[in-house]
């Protein structure tokens, strides 16, 4: 493809994606001709790329979108006033909270909270340590994803990045490293229910009333393990998450999923906002969102609604275990609208 011929590409992309996001054609008129070209060359450009059958279509669906868009600003108006004046937004904390008014006033409402209490009877909480864990399993193959902090994107490259090495190896690296984020062990192994792992599970147990008693069947609880350091950045999860800390402590950033239209939710169920760093020049929106900070250290249990955006960092070596089976009639609620996998345009042709 020659220059120009890139170029022209990707200025017809790029008229695309306002025009079916609802931008007047006139406005990018404006734009082309500022750029260089006549009034009469950007018109016609723009008037090719609107003619297109799929965008015209896509274009047909925007009064819908704004719609839904503007009952979503104002679900994030009246929040906003709630939680007006005082601390202002914040997660709360509740100590022994009975399991009714648990799903009632929080995971009913898609509202988060962390309850203090929920895992005092967990041996994990004083027998697990990476050194416990190396002794135990030590020679025991772990997959982990490796080589993150050479990867721009690597909680949505994760394929790529996946390793195995023993136990005690990762242990290992951890200790050395100290602070990083280049090495995770993340849910994705269901580590927890390997055959050589599964006494593990005689360590946590089911918070009564809150998750479903049978922990044993797949999928139904993960176990993270890492160093100081580890971040996954802002995205959400399709259902909700009881998100316990047995080792160390992390920060969580959390904004409401009726805020996601100012999230930038470029692919998947990730935001291209980098959360430790915004870049509001890029990403205007996001300085509209309502962003929950919180941190949770050993016994804390944190309910992340389904939909609601967040992003984890550890401050120290952390272990933390999720459940997604809640004791309720309807084990979860998911967000079906969704797809993880590599970016459309690294699919192989």
């Amino acid at each position: 493809m020659r220059p120009d011929e890139n170029l022209s590409h990707h200025r017809r992309a790029w008229i695309a994606e306002n025009l079916t996001r609802g931008v007047l054609a006139r406005r990018l008129v404006d734009v082309l001709w500022k750029t260089g070209l006549t009034p009469e060359e950007a018109a016609a450009e723009v008037e090719s790329v609107a003619s297109h059958p799929a965008v015209r279509h896509a274009s047909a669906r925007v009064p819908r979108h704004r719609a839904l868009e503007a009952l979503l600003e104002a679900r994030a108006a009246l929040y906003r006033q709630e939680h007006a004046g005082g601390e202002g937004p914040r997660v709360e904390r509740r100590k022994h909270l009975p399991p009714e008014e648990f799903f009632e006033r929080y995971y009913l409402r898609n509202r988060p909270v962390i309850v203090e209490g929920l895992l005092e009877d967990w041996p994990a909480l004083s027998r697990w340590t990476p050194e416990w864990l190396a002794e135990r399993f030590g020679d025991e193959p772990v997959e982990v994803m490796a080589g993150r902090e050479s990867d721009a994107d690597p909680d949505f490259n994760a394929e790529r990045l996946r390793r195995t090495l023993p136990l005690r190896e990762l242990v290992a690296r951890m200790r050395e490293a100290r602070e990083t984020n280049d090495v995770y062990l993340v849910a994705r192994n269901s580590l927890l229910l390997r055959e050589a792992f599964r006494p593990l599970l005689a360590d946590l147990r089911a918070p009564a009333g809150y998750i479903h008693p049978d922990i044993t069947t797949p999928d139904s609880v993960h176990l993270w393990f890492g160093p100081a350091g580890t971040l996954s950045n802002l995205h959400h999860d399709h259902l909700n998450v009881l998100f316990c800390q047995v080792l160390g402590r992390k920060r969580i950033w959390l904004v409401p999923s009726w805020e996601t239209p100012w999230l930038y939710n470029d692919r998947g169920l990730y935001s291209a906002v980098d959360i430790l760093a915004p870049d509001l020049a890029r990403f205007p929106d996001f300085a509209r969102a309502t962003v929950h900070t919180c941190e949770v250290g050993p016994g804390d249990a944190l309910l992340i609604p389904v939909g609601w955006w967040h992003a984890v960092r550890a401050l120290d070596v952390s272990m933390s275990v999720t459940f997604v089976c809640f004791d309720a009639a309807e084990r979860n609620t998911h967000w079906r609208d969704y797809w993880v996998g590599p970016r459309p345009e690294k699919v192989e042709r």
